[in-house]
């Protein structure tokens, strides 16, 4: 359980040095080098803080077994969504696919496989596996507007509107680690 927390601990500490990032990196009516300089300083410690919180919050999952945890399933679900949403954002949208599609998937992935770990392991009960649900959907959703409208918003809103999915998936993890 404290890999997990730790995992969980770790990836909100990713999205504070992502958000630190993207202020930098992506600020309207500023040229710097996205990569070069303090920006590559931020994004490697972005990346390295990213992979270690996902593989500290897989660990439960080789421990729990039983009938209510499914990993492959949630996987699978989530390539098929990623798949869909790759479709509709490209053809329907006509919108540029970015790797924040991937990201806010993967992330949403990666938190039903902590969910239903939990819950496997009998660390949480079927309520609090409804409420982080509820919290991990809500977080999806607002990530899934802000990136869908992005293209379509003025510079600096934009600008903006592309950090409060950090924010909002930040909050999601520490809710999930206040209920553990």
């Amino acid at each position: 359980m404290r890999r997990v927390i730790t995992g969980q601990a770790l990836l909100i500490v990713c999205c504070v040095f992502y958000l630190a990032w993207w202020y930098r990196a992506y600020r309207p009516g500023v040229s710097v080098s996205q990569t070069g300089g303090i920006n590559g300083v931020l994004l490697l410690i972005t990346m390295v803080l990213g992979i270690s919180g996902t593989v500290f919050s897989l660990t439960l999952i080789p421990e729990v077994s039983g009938p209510e945890h499914y990993p492959l399933m949630i996987t699978g679900a989530g390539i098929a969504a990623y798949t869909v949403l790759l479709l509709v954002t490209k053809y329907v949208f006509h919108r540029i696919v970015t790797a924040e599609l991937f990201l806010i998937v993967a992330w949403t992935v990666l938190e039903a496989l902590v969910i239903h770990s939990l819950y496997a392991g009998k660390f949480l009960s079927g309520s609090g596996v409804m409420f982080l649900g509820s919290v991990i959907t809500a977080a999806f959703v607002i990530s899934m507007v802000l990136y869908m409208a992005y293209y379509r918003m003025e510079e600096m809103k934009a600008f903006y509107a592309a950090m409060v999915p950090l924010v909002t998936e930040a909050v999601a993890m520490a809710v999930l680690i206040s209920v553990m």
